[in-house]
């Protein structure tokens, strides 16, 4: 491809990155208020207290603290990303470990956050990115021939293994589940063997067979799920995909109007602000809501692609891959759960669930994602329209001499 055509494509890709993160962060804090608001009246009135809307101006506290690292992370160097992959993967497993010291919190039986005072942090959400940028280092130095497990790609499959392990030992097996898709991606888009990929899946559903047996409450989401494949949905013990699906069926197309959804309240949706928003937006805004945050998560993953396809650096294509996987790809999770296709597992919907550590983390991969498109020479100047504009008026006045 041509130098300037490649900064064309990259330019093209920055502008929907963009124009997709803001629309998806703008309508996460908006839904987050309006899900939060029936739980933040309630527990105003019991205590007492003012501040009706903290949780939800938390949310805007973290989005907009989230802007601020995206926006370092872009013009943080790409190589630098390179160099320090392996000590950047490392932090993220020794943060994840730490969960399972006494600065381990412990939420909804999942001991996944460390907790600081008052202030919690979920480092499985940046050990993600981590496992990103440490894979696409170590894969980019490796030839699509030389990914053979015998060969030089162990320390990868290693890494890989280690992340998913770290992220089991607090007990979430959705966010496991996530990074696994992360990794699985990764080394397919590196190249790598399609036998293994069938002992990987193999594995896997065993593994993960052994995990839900090993919970009643894992044990119980599955047999929900398939008791609802068969069955009309129990009006008098209602499970969490039941109160979605009435969600989704109040909104019809054009929704109910923002903040005026009831499957919110409680002893409805248990998880409206979190797993579960996107029943929120579906009752709220209606079909037509839920197309645009679809439409904003293609826009996302195509932007990010377009930079995996025609990047020149592999360490590049593997990074921008990697983001695309787990962005888009927990995303759809979350909303085939949220659909009831798929059984809870607990996986957040990136940019619009409530969550600080979530937030910020999706926002510092697209600034990754952006230093890595940032990189391809000429891209910079092309994002400066003062100087398109005296390069065009110059050209006219060439022209114009000419003639």
């Amino acid at each position: 491809m041509a130098e300037e055509q490649q900064t064309g494509v990259m330019r093209q890709a920055i502008i929907t990155i963009v124009v997709a993160t803001g629309v998806l962060l703008v309508l996460g804090v908006v839904m987050v208020f309006s899900a939060t608001a029936p739980s933040a009246i309630h527990y105003a009135r019991l205590n007492g207290t003012s501040n009706t809307f903290a949780t939800a101006v938390s949310q805007l506290v973290y989005a907009v603290g989230g802007l601020v690292i995206g926006v370092l992370a872009a013009f943080v160097p790409m190589r630098l990303y390179e160099r320090l992959a392996l000590p950047i993967f490392a932090v993220g497993i020794l943060l994840q470990l730490l969960v399972r010291t006494p600065l381990g919190h412990t939420v909804a039986g999942n001991t996944n956050w460390l907790r600081f005072g008052d202030f919690s942090v979920q480092p499985s959400e940046f050990l993600k990115l981590a496992t990103i940028v440490w894979l696409a280092a170590a894969l980019a130095r490796l030839r699509p021939e030389r990914i053979e497990l015998r060969n030089l790609a162990w320390p990868a499959a290693v890494s890989a293994a280690g992340a998913i392990g770290a992220v089991l030992l607090g007990g979430d097996m959705g966010t496991a589940m996530v990074v696994a898709l992360i990794c699985v991606g990764m080394f397919w888009l590196a190249g790598a063997p399609g036998k293994y990929f069938w002992g990987v899946a193999g594995a896997a559903v065993l593994f993960a067979s052994v995990l839900v047996a090993a919970k009643p409450d894992r044990l119980a989401r599955v047999s929900d799920y398939l008791n609802n494949l068969f069955s009309l949905p129990d009006g008098l013990n209602p499970s969490q995909s039941d109160f979605a699906l009435w969600a989704f069926g109040s909104g019809g197309i054009g929704g109910s109007g923002l903040g005026t959804g009831a499957e919110k309240w409680p002893g409805n949706l248990a998880e409206a602000q979190n797993d579960f928003i996107f029943a929120v937006v579906g009752e709220e805004l209606g079909m037509g809501g839920c197309l645009v945050v679809v439409a904003m998560f293609m826009l996302l993953g195509w932007g990010l692609l377009r930079i995996c396809v025609h990047h020149p650096a592999r360490f590049a294509r593997l990074a921008c891959g990697g983001v695309a996987i787990w962005l888009c790809g927990q995303a759809l999770a979350n909303m085939l759960v949220v659909t009831g296709v798929l059984p809870v597992f607990g996986v957040p919907l990136p940019f619009i669930s409530q969550g600080g550590s979530a937030v910020v983390a999706c926002l510092f991969a697209v600034g990754v994602g952006l230093s890595c498109a940032l990189a391809v020479p000429g891209v910079r100047g092309s994002l400066r329209p003062q100087r398109n504009i005296a390069h065009r008026a110059r050209a006219v006045l060439k022209r114009g001499s000419h003639d």
